[in-house]
């Protein structure tokens, strides 16, 4: 038989036997997203002291009592600069997560000219969702009522003393938007981890490991059909987040093209994390030894991807270590098919080709490895 084939047929087996654990591995990647949804959800934008950079071009005492009255609840931390190309500025480069224009004729009676205009990043949504509301509020308290929200740079006033928020990256969007669109990358590895390295060990101890080694079936075939099957039940898993992250009000802002995205994603992935879970489980015998060396690996790995925080909110000196994690670049696709909307072709070819090659990197190591593993 053919490795083609050969794969197939192992592969048709692994799925046998997801089929008949079907419960618990559906549970699995029904619980992880469902907890994690409901307990950072509703905590995740807790906010306190997020950088906003103030300019006051009114300069009079309404000006600083509003200042003033935006700080006084902690969640915001006040920033004074001159002019508003150095505070947008500051705003694309990350080091605020908002700016507010305080215009000269605040607070403005004028229903032809506005009395604050704020801009926003959604690449900080988690901080967005939380500070926004209180500058909205406070502004209202100074007579100023709250616009509508847009995406364009050119803001246009519209009503009296009106607050004209501006999205400068993406579509509006929450915490919880955010957080699945790391959770998605997360149930994929532990679909992988859980998937084929269980199955190799419980193989070895019961002898069907030596039983395949000494029919003409190729170790690379074995190798293979693991891929296959973690490939598939990793996309799985990305559905049912996906699913879960829909129930609590979680849109996929770029349609079905996102949800093609997030399936490639998936699926580079369920390769790469497939074969650690090989390599992993060629040197280990037991499952209990194999389930914590496989979480050492995993989850220190989604979470310096920013699968839960974003990365800049992350320690300096784990920063770096982001840069060379593949599931950074798998949360970022994952992220902007459901925050913004829009990936641009350069930046989506980019991280698909850091996962594509780190993929195939792996899936070389893993049949090495494998083929060196000891039988028994």
């Amino acid at each position: 038989m053919s490795i083609i084939s050969d794969s197939i047929t192992l592969y048709t087996r692994e799925m046998l036997i997801f089929k008949a654990n079907l419960r618990a591995n559906v549970m699995r990647s029904l619980i992880f997203p469902l907890v994690l949804i409901l307990f950072f959800g509703n905590i995740g934008s807790s906010i306190t002291n997020a950088p906003v950079a103030v300019v006051n071009y009114a300069n009079n005492l309404q000006s600083f009592s509003f200042i003033n009255e935006m700080q006084n609840g902690g969640t915001v931390q006040v920033s004074t600069v001159t002019d508003e190309n150095t505070a947008l500025s500051e705003l694309q480069s990350g080091t605020v997560q908002l700016v507010v224009l305080i215009l000269p004729n605040f607070p403005s009676t004028n229903p032809s000219s506005p009395g604050v205009e704020v801009y926003y990043s959604n690449v900080e949504i988690t901080l967005v969702d939380e500070v926004l509301p209180v500058i909205e509020q406070d502004a209202e308290s100074f007579g100023s009522s709250v616009g509508q929200q847009t995406n364009s740079l050119t803001v246009k006033p519209s009503s009296t003393g009106e607050v004209i928020t501006t999205s400068l990256y993406g579509t509006s969007g929450s915490y919880r938007s955010f957080l699945v669109g790391g959770i998605v990358p997360m149930v994929v590895i532990f679909s992988a981890l859980f998937g084929g390295g269980m199955t190799l060990i419980s193989d070895r101890q019961l002898g069907n490991l030596k039983a395949f080694i000494i029919t003409p079936v190729s170790k690379n075939s074995i190798v293979i059909s693991r891929i296959m099957a973690g490939a598939t039940q990793g996309l799985l898993a990305a559905y049912i987040a996906l699913a879960i992250g829909m129930l609590f009000g979680v849109t996929i802002a770029m349609g079905l093209l996102g949800l093609a995205y997030i399936s490639l994603v998936a699926v580079l992935v369920s390769a790469i994390f497939s074969s650690i879970a090989i390599m992993i489980a060629s040197r280990i015998k037991k499952v209990d030894v194999y389930a914590i060396f496989s979480q050492a690996v995993g989850l220190p790995l989604w979470f310096i991807s920013g699968g839960i925080i974003p990365i800049q909110s992350l320690p300096s000196w784990l920063v770096p270590l982001a840069t060379v994690d593949p599931l950074t670049y798998a949360t970022a696709v994952s992220r902007a098919a459901i925050l913004q909307g829009f990936i641009p072709l350069s930046t989506f070819a980019f991280d698909v080709g850091v996962l594509l090659i780190t993929a195939i990197a792996f899936m070389l190591l893993a049949f090495r490895v494998f083929k060196n593993a000891p039988i028994i």
